[in-house]
């Protein structure tokens, strides 16, 4: 069930509503931060980043794209089991530091074209302070000016729909904890929500040739386009990308055959030995393995037709660009 709770903000008094939390990191979570009650794009704090150009991870063509088609599922990555794993330690210690209890909410907070999760609050519907967990290999973080500007667009997107005072709990590069608060930046705020908007409803739009995300990959495009048996005029800028694949493929080709030529060689250097030295120094080893395990497909449906019409498995349709 869905709450609304009124907030006071420096610009206009305005509602953030309350709405129960799935299991983090699950299709439902995702479902909530991809798309609201009407339908529209919604994002959530950590996407704030690559929307406003910040993020070294993801481009806003990658957002562009990953708000365009269902959201999937990723894999639990080292890095953020990490986080998941010490965040209770570090809300532990803002709560000593704050001299206030600081826990994860059960809840997720809307407002506008934002839905954003808790590491930590105060009070669950009515939070006046906010905690964000970091673990972080890449960033020395000792006061308020050290936070990357990706942390920062995230907290003021926390900052935008909860209006309360947020702070940042650092494990940093030299395992040092510190907790620093973000300074309340009204004006970028104001920018976020802004280009929020104007992102959110070009994906609402369904367009696809907003020059902010024609950086599209081919497996995306893949993925956005469905195939027709048409044909189009190249622009004459074509014929030059054109020669650059034919000669990525035959410099590839080329690399190939080489590699092969100095295989040959090497081994016949090696034969029956594992390991090659040149001045006593281990350069080469060539050792073997245990052979890989294949079904064999071709006899299992030969003699059991049924049992491989139920496991067949057919893939993705995928397109193949072959320059003529």
């Amino acid at each position: 069930m869905i709450q609304e709770t009124s907030r006071k903000t420096s610009q206009e008094i305005t509602t953030f509503e309350l709405i129960p939390k799935p299991r983090h990191g699950s299709e439902d979570w995702l479902r909530l931060r991809w798309r609201d009650s009407l339908g529209r794009c919604t994002f959530g704090a950590s996407d704030a980043p690559a929307l406003m150009g910040a993020s070294p991870y993801s481009t806003r063509s990658d957002l562009f794209y990953d708000k365009s088609v269902d959201p999937t599922v990723e894999d639990d990555k080292p890095v953020f089991r990490r986080g998941n794993v010490l965040e209770p330690a570090l809300l532990e210690e803002a709560s000593y530091l704050l001299g206030v209890r600081v826990f994860t909410p059960s809840v997720m907070y809307r407002a506008g074209r934002f839905t954003i999760s808790k590491d930590g609050v105060d009070n669950e519907e009515r939070p006046t302070i906010g905690v964000e967990a970091k673990t972080s290999a890449r960033y020395s973080v000792h006061t308020a000016d050290d936070l990357p500007f990706e942390w920062r667009w995230q907290g003021w997107a926390q900052q935008s729909v909860l209006n309360v005072p947020l702070f940042f709990i650092v494990l940093d590069r030299d395992l040092r904890i510190s907790m620093v608060e973000l300074p309340r930046n009204q004006e970028a705020i104001d920018q976020l929500w802004t280009e929020a908007e104007r992102f959110g409803a070009l994906v609402d739009s369904g367009a696809r040739a907003d020059a902010e995300i024609n950086q599209f990959s081919a497996e995306q495009i893949t993925s956005l386009y469905k195939p027709t048996p048409t044909s189009i005029e190249l622009p004459e800028s074509a014929r030059g990308v054109i020669a650059n694949l034919r000669e990525a493929r035959e410099s590839r080709r080329q690399a190939e055959a080489q590699e092969s030529i100095a295989k040959d060689e090497l081994a016949r250097l090696l034969l029956a030995n594992e390991v090659g030295l040149l001045d006593g120094e281990q350069v080469i080893t060539w050792k073997q393995h245990a052979g890989k395990q294949a079904l064999d497909s071709k006899r299992l449906r030969t003699e059991l037709p049924d049992v491989y019409e139920t496991f067949l498995k057919i893939g993705d349709p995928f397109r193949v660009m072959r320059a003529k």
